[in-house]
């Protein structure tokens, strides 16, 4: 059982969002930090809910507690620990929310990398958090700095210097876009 954090998040979430009367009571359990797979699944059973179904609300759970995580652009090793908790307790695999929620994955990482590249300088804390993002997502580095590349790009564009933006391009896109800069 692990929570302390989850507490106070869960109660705003709880009372913020409208949800069905089970992940009220999933919400409850979290916030009071009585929260164990056991203690779900007896939930699941009490209302007739299927585990499977289950999982996509349990996502959108996650989801709202990564968003709350993300409003002071910082993904602190606490957070990231709650959502590794969180997908254990709620028995998310890797690949769920990239599979279940592909637009609002996809929508939050370009939010946040359009915060990182805003000012074309990439700091250390803003390469931990493109880290962060990439593990709490269940991403590869590939994927990650896929991702990453539009932004740099329009960073490069507007005069930074690649070696300051925490990005990898392969030597032809490197050369095909110091080509267009010019």
């Amino acid at each position: 059982m692990k929570t302390s954090s989850l507490t106070v998040t869960f109660d705003k979430i709880n009372s913020e969002i409208t949800l069905p009367e089970y992940l009220r009571e999933i919400c409850n359990v979290i916030a009071k930090e009585e929260v164990s797979s056991k203690k779900i699944d007896a939930i699941l059973i009490n209302y007739d809910i299927n585990h499977s179904i289950a999982k996509a609300d349990f996502l959108h759970l996650i989801f709202a507690y990564i968003k709350i995580a993300l409003e002071d652009g910082v993904l602190t090793d606490n957070e990231k620990e709650d959502i590794k908790f969180l997908k254990n307790v709620f028995k998310i695999q890797p690949g769920d929310f990239f599979f279940h929620n592909k637009l609002d994955v996809e929508h939050t990482i370009a939010l946040e990398l359009s915060k990182i590249y805003e000012d074309n300088f990439i700091t250390e804390e803003e390469a931990e958090l493109k880290i962060g993002i990439q593990e709490i997502f269940d991403l590869s580095f590939d994927q990650m700095n896929d991702y990453s590349k539009s932004k740099a790009i329009v960073s490069l564009k507007e005069g930074a210097d690649v070696k300051n933006l925490d990005i990898f391009f392969t030597y032809d896109e490197y050369f095909k876009i110091r080509s267009e800069v010019k």
